[in-house]
Formats: C-alpha cells, sequence, structure tokens
C-alpha cells in the first residue's frame, strides 16, 4: 500500500497556517502561536489550496504579494482599467477571489505613483482668500427698481 501525500500549496506569508492547519504545528514562540491558532479560524484547505472565508463566506484564494501587485495593476491600468481608487482597487481583488494581507497598502503605493490618477485625482476645493459677510441692506441699497410706477392721485369728486 502507497501513501500519498498531497501538498497543500500556501503563499510563503501563510505558511505558519497552513503547517496548523494541515499538521497541527505551532511556531515555538507563544504570542505567534497564539496568534496563528486565532487566525486560522478564517483559512480552510480546499483542493490542496489555502483559501480564506471572507466575511460574506466567499472563499477566496490565498496569494503572493507579487502576484497580487499584478491583479491590482490589471483592474487599475488594464485592458479595462478604470483607475479607481485604492479601496474600490482592493475590493474589486477581493470580490474576485483573491486574498493578501498586504493589499490596502500596494493599493495605495499603486495609486500614488500612478501619474494619470494623482494628474485627475480631487482637487482642494478651499476659497483662495477668506470669506467676508455681506451686510443684509447692502444689496438692496446697490440696486433700486421701481415694479409699480407712478400713483395716481384721487382728484376729489
Amino acid at each position: 500500500m502507497v501513501a500519498v501525500f498531497a501538498i497543500v500549496t500556501a503563499p510563503s506569508w501563510a505558511l505558519p497556517i497552513s503547517e496548523f492547519l494541515e499538521n497541527g504545528v505551532l511556531p515555538m514562540d507563544e504570542t505567534e502561536a497564539r496568534q496563528v491558532q486565532h487566525r486560522a479560524s478564517a483559512y480552510n484547505i480546499i483542493s490542496n489550496e489555502l483559501v480564506k472565508r471572507s466575511s460574506t463566506g466567499v472563499f477566496q484564494r490565498c496569494i503572493e504579494q507579487d502576484k497580487g501587485i499584478e491583479i491590482l495593476l490589471d483592474i487599475h491600468q488594464g485592458e479595462c482599467g478604470h483607475h479607481a481608487g485604492s479601496r474600490s482597487l482592493v475590493a474589486k481583488a477581493f470580490r474576485h477571489g483573491f486574498y493578501w494581507p498586504t493589499a490596502l497598502e500596494d493599493a495605495e503605493s499603486l495609486v500614488l505613483k500612478c501619474k494619470v490618477c494623482q494628474r485627475f485625482s480631487k482637487r482642494s476645493h478651499q476659497p483662495v482668500s477668506a470669506l467676508r459677510t455681506i451686510p443684509i441692506a447692502w444689496p438692496l441699497a446697490v440696486w433700486g427698481l421701481d415694479m409699480v410706477g407712478p400713483f395716481k392721485t384721487l382728484e376729489a369728486a
């Protein structure tokens, strides 16, 4: 009888979690071991691949950071790219079923390096000088308008 061992593929940042889920092996450091046990509750191994269960219940493939940056670049500047902000980029990548822990920081740095995004970014809408209050009577004192015309006088009958 031959034992078949399935190799679970997991990114480097998730090796302690996959080791714990697969073999029950924890890191030697006590605090790190507690963190791995706590984080592992959101992860599963499906078809020899480490996946994370999102808050909505969707399974997301755990990927390396460089692969995640490629996905963000494709969403941001690809054929159908729309130069979205960092949060919407990460949300779209997560909705498509990918996960890596540094996604938001990677998206923020990507958007900051994009020349098009910086050129058309939100501008400050502050006034050039301080606002001045207008006295209540001033607008009416400048304009004079005679809407009725001269009054007719009543002659005594």
